[in-house]
């Protein structure tokens, strides 16, 4: 692509279209930006440098515009449609953000290893940093922020950026500002990966949903990890692969599977196996081992591949004590906490913080629900339906969050906007020794 000779057509300006549009126009590109939802705010606009336009009406797009789209985007948005039909080039938001760092030599010095899935990723990111940090020095971005590892300082440098490709761009420049000069990168990204990386990991493609209005299946743009050299991924997805040449393909699975690394977690300790070897862990007490039975298996797997040492990985799981918002058995004011509210919530995931939480012996309260705005991939008003269906008989109150539980309702319910004003409820309803379970589907 040769700058001041294309024109870029950048859909969606809320998940990442921004950044992207910012940076091609930084490379001499002229570029039409789309608020596909007419949303975005006229400071941000007037943040844009010359050679973006902001528009809100679908442009007609000249034949030879190329189109960048989220892979999320409604196949039939009139720019897609006119362009599948007169032969313009369709470029993923995925796709755009690696060229850009390609060509910008971003990663040119360290490495990187992105990981996608619909579960366990920010799990499995967090522990495989960790193991890492040991011999490298690490930025870490999840749905929590990013964070700076070594073997001697945990450092929370940005809070709050979001898990799309293109916050890739604004890791890499929060990251300048810091004069930090980190040997590995760790991404935790949605719906598929950039390719940037020497390593993917695809931690489950279970369960699929749908996305671009119900067009397509969420494992489809995930399997776009295949680009990486190396691919870990869970052998229970292995039987969807098709026509592989090119790809080094590493296996994890829990149990009795066959397997590149096996996990098996018993109470409160966990054996990894591989290569006829054995990592031996005694865990932590306070969180639910079997809800990182994933982010164990996935991040030791990648770590021996990265090439950790197994003593790192041991310490690793040993000082792990679980993440906030994963299972997590805390004191809260005088209450115990099961903490399981996060963006990885379903409804698996919240029936066992519910059945950790129950307690014959004192008030019990449910806080469950979505905060919307936060994360693409809500939780269902049927799930919620389902689990008050089989528990309300065991709890004292329930607060459901969020707008689309507002026709969930009867005797003893409580309806809030978000988790902060749940958790305030919960307190006004308990005592000192009462269980408050939080299930809300949330970034933190």
């Amino acid at each position: 692509m040769t700058a001041g000779q294309r024109h870029f057509i950048v859909l969606d300006l809320n998940h990442g279209g921004l950044l992207i549009s910012s940076k091609l126009a930084g490379h001499g590109y002229s570029v039409t930006a789309v608020d596909v939802y007419g949303t975005l705010p006229p400071k941000k606009i007037s943040d844009l440098p010359a050679g973006v336009e902001v528009v809100s009406k679908p442009p007609l797009p000249d034949k030879n515009a190329i189109i960048i789209t989220p892979v999320h985007l409604d196949p039939n948005y009139p720019v897609l449609t006119k362009a599948r039909s007169q032969g313009n080039t369709i470029y993923s938001h995925h796709y755009i953000t690696g060229w850009i760092l390609r060509e910008e030599g971003i990663f040119s010095q360290a490495k990187v290893i992105e990981i996608t899935g619909v579960k366990a990723k920010t799990s499995t990111a967090t522990l495989l940093a960790r193991i890492l940090s040991f011999k490298e020095e690490v930025i870490l971005h999840t749905t929590r922020g990013i964070e700076y590892l070594s073997e001697n300082q945990h450092i929370m440098l940005h809070k709050g950026l979001s898990i799309t490709p293109a916050s890739i761009l604004e890791v890499v420049n929060i990251v300048r500002e810091q004069e930090i000069e980190p040997s590995v990168y760790v991404l935790e990204e949605s719906l598929g990966t950039t390719g940037m990386g020497e390593m993917g990991i695809l931690t489950t493609l279970s369960p699929d949903y749908r996305i671009a209005s119900n067009s397509k299946w969420a494992s489809e743009a995930k399997w776009k990890i295949m680009q990486h050299p190396v691919v870990i991924m869970n052998h229970q997805d292995t039987s969807l692969i098709e026509n592989n040449t090119k790809t080094e393909i590493i296996t994890f699975a829990n149990g009795n599977q066959n397997a590149d690394l096996i996990s098996r977690i018993s109470k409160e300790t966990i054996s990894i196996t591989y290569d006829e070897k054995n990592i031996d862990c005694k865990l932590q007490p306070g969180y639910n081992p079997e809800e990182y039975a994933i982010a164990f298996a996935a991040s030791a797997c990648a770590g021996l591949r990265a090439g950790a040492d197994p003593h790192d990985i041991q310490r690793t799981f040993e000082g792990f004590s679980g993440l906030e918002g994963r299972m997590q058995r805390v004191e809260f004011q005088q209450r115990r906490l099961i903490d399981n509210s996060s963006s990885g919530l379903d409804i698996d995931s919240a029936r066992s913080a519910i059945e950790m939480g129950l307690n014959k012996s004192a008030k019990n309260v449910l806080i469950i629900g979505e905060h919307a705005a936060q994360v693409c991939e809500g939780f269902a008003p049927e799930n919620v339906q389902i689990l008050l269906s089989e528990y309300r008989q065991f709890l004292d109150h329930v607060i459901l969050i969020g707008k689309r539980m507002e026709n969930l309702s009867s005797q003893d319910i409580i309806h809030r906007k978000n988790l902060q004003e749940g958790l305030e409820s919960a307190l006004s309803l308990t005592d000192s020794g009462d269980t408050i379970i939080s299930c809300v589907k949330c970034f933190r």
